[in-house]
């Protein structure tokens, strides 16, 4: 037997049936109690209202030499119950003249029973006669009220008011609680008595049939179910059967997922996977990682705005069945471009989004076309130059030698000009494509400005210049001797250009905690702030340098690539007639 009830399990089934049941009770009974409750009332409230009638017969005219609480005291009756009957006199200034159940002497300290404080009272002036139910504050019981009027016509007669006390959580218990619980226990019982049997012996096949089910989920073996139901039983072979049917379609499924998850994970390539609501079903990493983290979440649209195209994409998709976008998006300072590949798989109708980083190929692409831009116009002027000088001599000028000098001098200058221009190219690609090998070694910088001064000495001679070499002497820092001597050359010669005839140059060295910085300062014409974020430019010179002084504009291009190649960062400060400093910092390692 305690075997039997510990196999034993309530269904839930059973509970909601029971739940159900116990509902439609609940239900009956509310409307079957609310009836009787106030069918109850209104009988008690009418039997009252005869009751007050009557009184009102016997009570006689208002005097005020009446002794009326005695006729209150003499009318009051008790019910079956023992439940007494207050009876309470009330005269036309709304003062209690008599009260059963409040004693004579004690009157005068009851408040006046007026239409203000008193419900009962303001309707029994407005109509046949007034009731409510409320706690007694002079007697503290739970009572209803009826009160009529002595007179209809003369108020001065007063009212006369009865009350039986009326318990209304007792009538709550007797027309709800009792009755509910009666019917809900013959329920339970009824409902436990006839699923007794039949729940237990299905209970028991259905565990039994459980057990073999998270059998097969595991992959196990199930064995066939033994019961006297054949409909269980048939349930039990298939069960069977989809369980060694699934096993073999999960090993199948992980190993084409697995080898898709391996081939979206190596490509470099953004994946994202769209249903036909355009929510997000699924996204390998590099998509992720391509738009940063919480741009887009799975099983959700796309709702970000600078990603907004993807959706206008996956619109266009429902009409065709591959469409490509481009697609800018600034992250902080830099502006990246992705080219936006979609497909509509027409099997499963959802959509299929590769995105691909383009930004690299389209800063190749802005800087080959500014670049040929940029050697087209400066190429333009020598070459103009010396096919102008070159026609002039061809015409017959030549045999004229005041001509011909200036043209050929001419020509050989911007041949020259031509040929520097070239060889600073050449230059600029080498260390871009990475022909440049570094080799960092300890060096005095002191030491090597100095081998730089004595190369140009006479660029400086010629302009009267004075050049002072203010480095410390012993100072050492580590990089590539050859790229340390092009920086400063170049800087050097560019302070020499643009410096006025017998002004000063100087180099300088400042050290902090993280680096030492070797400055160039020269007393020229200066830079214009709207030109010194563009100094650093290939071919760019500013409107003054083009006015006083010749050059490729490759120069300081140099500059800022051979820093960067070795790992230092060149800043410039600039001030109209006053000169111009720049500073190439060095890390200290």
């Amino acid at each position: 037997m305690f075997n039997f009830f510990s196999s034993f399990k309530i269904s839930r089934v059973f509970l909601l049936s029971i739940l159900f049941l116990t509902f439609i009770i609940f239900i009956v009974v509310t409307i079957f109690s609310t009836f009787i409750f106030n069918n109850s009332r209104i009988q008690l409230v009418e039997s009252l209202y005869l009751q007050a009638q009557s009184i009102n017969k016997l009570i006689p005219d208002y005097d005020e030499a009446i002794n009326f609480d005695e006729y209150a005291d003499n009318l009051a009756i008790q019910d079956m119950n023992y439940n007494e009957l207050r009876v309470t006199i009330i005269d036309h200034n709304w003062n209690v003249i008599g009260d059963s159940l409040v004693d004579s002497q004690d009157l005068y300290l009851l408040e006046k029973h007026s239409p203000d404080t008193r419900i009962e009272i303001l309707e029994a002036l407005n109509n046949t006669y007034g009731s409510t139910n409320r706690r007694s504050e002079s007697t503290g019981l739970d009572l209803i009220y009826v009160a009529i009027q002595r007179d209809p016509n003369d108020i001065k007669q007063g009212l006369v008011r009865v009350a039986l006390p009326f318990d209304i959580w007792g009538s709550f218990f007797n027309f709800f609680i009792y009755p509910f619980i009666v019917l809900f226990l013959l329920v339970i019982a009824s409902s436990s008595f006839l699923s007794l049997n039949v729940e237990y012996t299905l209970r028991r096949d259905l565990d039994s049939l459980l057990k073999s089910t998270r059998k097969a989920i595991k992959g196990q073996n199930i064995s066939e179910l033994n019961s006297d139901d054949k409909q269980l039983s048939t349930l039990s072979n298939a069960v069977r059967q989809i369980a060694n049917r699934l096993n073999d379609e999960v090993k199948q499924a992980i190993e084409q997922r697995t080898e898709f998850g391996t081939v979206l994970d190596s490509m470099n390539q953004g994946v994202i996977i769209f249903n036909k609501n355009y929510k997000v079903r699924f996204s390998n990493d590099i998509a992720l990682e391509i738009f940063g983290k919480h741009q887009f979440f799975l099983k959700e649209r796309i709702e970000v705005k600078k990603l907004q195209p993807i959706n206008k994409l996956l619109k266009k998709l429902k009409k065709s069945s591959s469409e490509e976008i481009e697609l800018s998006i600034k992250f902080k300072d830099e502006v990246k471009y992705f080219l936006i590949s979609g497909s509509k798989m027409e099997s499963t109708n959802e959509y299929i989004v590769v995105i691909s980083d383009i930004s690299s190929l389209r800063k190749l692409e802005d800087l080959r076309k500014n670049l040929i831009s940029d050697i087209s116009h400066e190429i333009k002027t020598p070459v103009a130059v010396i096919r102008a000088g070159s026609e002039t001599l061809h015409s017959g000028s030549i045999k004229d030698p005041k001509i011909t000098s200036k043209f050929t001098k001419s020509i050989l200058d911007n041949s020259e000009r031509l040929s520097e221009m070239i060889e600073d190219l050449l230059e600029l690609e080498k260390i871009e494509s990475g022909g440049l090998v570094i080799r960092k070694e300890k060096l005095l910088p002191y030491v090597e400005i100095n081998k730089i001064l004595n190369t140009i000495e006479a660029l400086v001679v010629e302009k009267k210049l004075v050049v002072e070499n203010l480095i410390k002497e012993d100072l050492v820092i580590k990089t590539d001797k050859e790229s340390f001597r092009s920086i400063f050359s170049n800087l050097l010669n560019n302070a020499i250009k643009y410096s006025p005839e017998g002004s000063m140059i100087s180099f300088k060295y400042y050290i902090d905690k993280k680096s030492k910085v070797i400055s160039v300062k020269d007393n020229g014409y200066g830079i214009e702030k709207k030109s010194i974020h563009r100094i650093f430019e290939r071919f760019y010179r500013s409107s003054k340098a083009r006015a006083h002084t010749k050059g490729t504009g490759l120069g300081l291009a140099l500059v800022k690539q051979l820093s960067t190649r070795i790992g230092c960062n060149i800043t410039v400060q600039s001030q109209i007639n006053r000169g111009t400093e720049f500073f190439v910092s060095f890390k200290d390692k």
